[in-house]
C-alpha cells in the first residue's frame, strides 16, 4: 500500500452530487459562458411566490442591466413520508455519480459558542434538519472546533451519528482560544463551507449556523481581523448563493444575574442585544432568518419549505477578467422577500487546481477524486464491504465498480450497443481511501482489461473488482476510472465502516451480492482473499429471472471463546411486509480457525413482485448482536 497527500476542504470531503432542473426544456451548460443564479421569492408568510415568469426578473451585473439567457423554474417534490421505515433509514449501499437529480444541500455547522447546558436543544435542532430532508437531499454535519464532520450523504444514520458525538455541541470556552484567534473561527469555517459549495449549481444551499454568537465585530486588536474575516465570508456566501439561518440554542433570557434582581444590568442587556445582532447579521444579509426562543427545532419545517420552490436564472457574464463581479436580483412583484446570490468570479480567473498527484500516481485520475465532486463522463456505480482478514487486525474491502460508457450525445448516460463497441478494452482505475478529516490512508491503481455485460434496453456496461487493505474505522472510499477509448473520465464516493473484530463480541461483514452462475470481472489488484468464493457484483436491480445470492462473514472477536448463535434473514417489502424469513442455527464448530463463517443466502426473486426491497441480515450469541442491510430491486 502507498499513501497520498490529504484531499480536505473546510474539513469536509463531499460524497455525490445531483444536480437537476424540475423543467427540462433550458439546459444550462457547464462553462464559464453563462452565470447562473437560483433564486427564492417568499411572501410575506415566507411561501414560496410560484407563478414568476422570466418577464418579472431583473438581473444586474456591477449594477448594469444584463439580458436573461434561461429562466427555469424549479418545484420539488413533496415531503411525503414512505409506506416502510427502511426508506427512510436505510442508505442505498451502491453509490452512483449520476447527478441528474432535484434536491437541496444542507450544511449542519454545530458551533463552538454551545454552551454544555445547551447542548441538548442544539443537538435537538440539528436532528430535526436531518429529518426533514427528502429523499434527494444531501447534508454534511461540520464543527468550528470540537466533533469529527460526515461529508455530503443521504444517508440519516451517518449524519445522526455525526451529531451524536459525545463532543458534539460541546464547548470549553465561549470567548477566544489559541485556537479560535479572537473568536474568528466560526466566520472563517462559514467562508470555506462557501467556497467548497460554489460551484454547484441550481441547487438551493442552505447553511443551518447554531451557536449563540457569532464575532462579527470586535473592539481593540480583534477588530481588524474580525472585520477582515466577515468581508471573507460575506463575499463568499454572496459568490456561493448560501442562505444562512442561525439557531440560537440558549433559549430565552431573563437577563437577571440573581433572583434578588429586579431589573436587568444595562451592561448585559447591551451585551445579550449584541449577541442577538451579531447572529442575525449573516440570515439578514442572505434572506435567511435567525430564530430564538426556548423551541427553535420548531422553525424547521417552514424554513425547509422555503426552499421548495425556486427560479434558476441564467445571463451571459459582460466580464472575463477573473475578478468577482456584484450581482443584483430585482423582481417586479411588491412586498416579497428575496434570496439569490451576490457576485460570481467572471472567467480568466486562476483555477482552484487540486492538490498535486503523488509521485508515482496518475494525474488525471487524482484530478477526478481530488475535487469536492465527482466527475460524470462515465457513469460510475461503487459498493464496498469489509471482509475480515486473517488475524481479526485489519479488513480486506471488497471494491466493486459498475462502469457505463457515454452514449454517443455524451453525458451520465447509460452507453448503449450503438454508442460505443462493446468489446474488452483497457480501463484506468485510480481508488483510494480516506478519513473522515480528509486525509488519505491508502491507494491502488492499476490498468486492467475489462469485458462488457449486456444489460437490460440494449445498454451495457464493465463491472471491475478491487480491494484495499484498512483497519477498523469508517472511511470515504473515492474511485476513478479512465476509458481511454472513448475519452472520458469518471468518478464516484461512497462510504464504509469496518468493524473493530477483535474486541466486538459479533461483527458482520458487508453482505455481497452476486450472480449465480458468476460472470467475469476485471480485477484491478488479486482483489480479494481466501475466504472470499464469489463474484460480487455492484448491480442492485434485478429480473425475475435473475439467480442472485448474498454472501456474508460472520465474526467472533477475542473476547470469549467461540459460541453457538442464530442468523436472522428476512426481506420486506415497500409497504414494511416481512416477504422472506430465515433462521439458520450457528455452532461452534461452524467457526473455522479465523474465528469466522461464512453464508450465502438465494434471494427468491422469483416470488417478488416489482418494487424496492431490502435485505437484513443480524447475527445473535448471547447478548451480542450485529446487523447489515442492503437495499435491491425487481423489475
Amino acid at each position: 500500500m502507498k499513501r497520498f497527500c490529504a484531499l480536505a476542504v473546510a474539513g469536509v470531503l463531499v460524497s455525490a452530487l445531483g444536480v437537476r432542473a424540475q423543467t427540462p426544456a433550458t439546459t444550462f451548460r457547464a462553462g464559464v459562458e453563462v452565470v447562473d443564479v437560483d433564486v427564492s421569492v417568499l411572501d410575506r408568510n415566507r411561501r414560496p411566490v410560484l407563478d414568476l415568469t422570466a418577464a418579472d426578473f431583473t438581473v444586474l451585473e456591477d449594477g448594469k442591466p444584463r439580458p436573461i439567457a434561461a429562466f427555469t423554474p424549479v418545484d420539488l417534490a413533496p415531503r411525503e413520508l414512505p409506506s416502510a421505515r427502511w426508506l427512510i433509514d436505510v442508505a442505498p449501499d451502491a453509490q452512483t455519480n449520476d447527478l441528474q437529480r432535484e434536491g437541496r444541500l444542507v450544511v449542519v455547522l454545530l458551533d463552538r459558542t454551545v454552551a454544555p447546558s445547551d447542548a441538548d436543544t442544539a443537538l435537538h435542532v440539528a436532528e430535526a434538519a436531518i429529518d426533514q430532508l427528502r429523499p434527494d437531499d444531501l447534508a454534511a454535519v461540520v464543527f468550528t472546533e470540537y466533533g469529527i464532520p460526515q461529508n455530503f450523504t443521504t444517508d440519516r444514520r451517518r449524519l445522526l451519528a455525526a451529531i451524536r458525538q459525545p463532543t458534539a455541541g460541546s464547548s470549553q470556552t465561549s470567548g477566544s482560544t489559541g485556537s479560535c484567534y479572537c473568536g474568528t473561527c466560526t466566520l472563517d469555517r462559514i467562508t470555506d463551507l462557501a467556497d467548497a459549495v460554489r460551484d454547484v449549481r441550481q441547487r438551493r444551499k442552505l447553511l443551518f449556523v447554531i451557536g449563540s454568537n457569532i464575532a462579527v465585530t470586535s473592539r481593540g486588536g480583534c477588530a481588524s481581523a474580525v472585520s477582515e474575516a466577515r468581508d471573507r465570508a460575506l463575499r463568499a456566501i454572496g459568490a456561493a448563493n448560501l442562505t444562512v439561518y442561525a439557531f440560537d440554542p440558549s433559549g430565552l433570557q431573563t437577563l437577571l444575574a440573581n433572583a434578588s434582581m429586579s431589573s436587568p444590568s444595562g451592561r448585559m442587556g447591551l451585551a445579550n442585544l449584541q449577541r442577538i445582532s451579531n447572529l442575525m447579521m449573516l440570515p439578514d444579509h442572505t434572506g435567511g432568518r435567525a430564530v430564538f426562543g426556548n423551541e427553535p427545532a420548531q422553525s424547521l419545517p417552514a424554513i425547509f419549505r422555503e426552499s421548495n420552490s425556486y427560479y434558476v436564472i441564467g445571463f451571459h457574464p459582460a466580464h472575463a477578467d477573473g475578478r468577482f463581479h456584484d450581482i443584483a436580483v430585482k423582481v417586479s412583484r411588491p412586498g416579497v422577500i428575496l434570496q439569490a446570490r451576490r457576485g460570481y468570479y467572471a472567467a480568466g480567473a486562476k483555477p482552484r487546481g487540486p492538490a498535486a498527484a503523488p509521485r508515482g500516481v496518475n494525474a488525471g485520475l487524482h484530478e477526478a477524486i481530488a475535487g469536492l465532486w465527482p466527475k460524470t463522463g462515465l457513469g460510475l456505480t461503487l459498493t464496498a464491504a469489509p471482509i475480515a482478514m486473517p488475524g481479526l487486525r485489519a479488513a480486506a474491502v471488497a471494491l466493486t465498480l459498475g462502469v457505463e460508457p457515454p452514449p454517443a450525445g455524451g453525458g451520465p448516460a447509460a452507453g448503449s450497443i450503438a454508442s460505443v463497441t462493446p468489446r474488452e478494452r483497457p480501463l484506468n482505475v485510480l481508488i483510494g481511501a480516506f478519513d473522515r478529516e480528509g486525509r488519505s490512508l491508502a491507494f491502488e491503481q492499476g490498468t486492467l482489461a475489462a469485458l462488457p455485460r449486456r444489460g437490460p434496453g440494449g445498454t451495457f456496461r464493465y463491472e471491475l473488482l478491487a480491494r484495499l487493505e484498512l483497519k477498523p474505522g469508517r472511511y470515504e472510499i473515492r474511485a476513478a476510472v479512465e476509458d481511454t477509448a472513448v475519452g472520458e473520465t469518471g468518478s464516484v464516493y461512497g462510504y464504509v465502516d469496518i468493524p473493530n473484530y477483535v474486541s466486538e463480541l459479533v461483527s458482520l461483514s458487508g453482505i455481497l451480492l452476486y450472480m449465480n452462475p458468476a460472470e467475469p470481472m476485471g480485477q484491478l489488484n488479486d482483489a480479494l482473499h481466501e475466504p472470499i468464493a464469489v463474484m460480487p457484483t455492484p448491480r442492485r436491480q434485478f429480473a425475475r429471472g435473475d439467480h442472485v445470492a448474498a454472501w456474508l462473514q460472520i465474526c467472533q472477536g477475542l473476547q470469549r471463546s467461540v459460541m453457538p448463535g442464530y442468523v436472522y434473514a428476512e426481506i420486506l417489502d415497500e409497504n414494511e411486509q416481512r416477504v422472506f424469513h430465515q433462521e439458520t442455527r450457528t455452532l461452534a464448530t461452524d467457526v473455522g480457525a479465523n474465528r469466522a463463517m461464512n453464508m450465502s443466502l438465494a434471494l427468491p426473486l422469483e416470488t417478488l413482485d416489482p418494487g424496492q426491497y431490502v435485505l437484513s441480515v443480524e447475527a445473535r450469541q448471547g447478548n451480542a448482536s450485529a446487523r447489515r442491510d442492503v437495499r435491491f430491486s425487481v423489475r
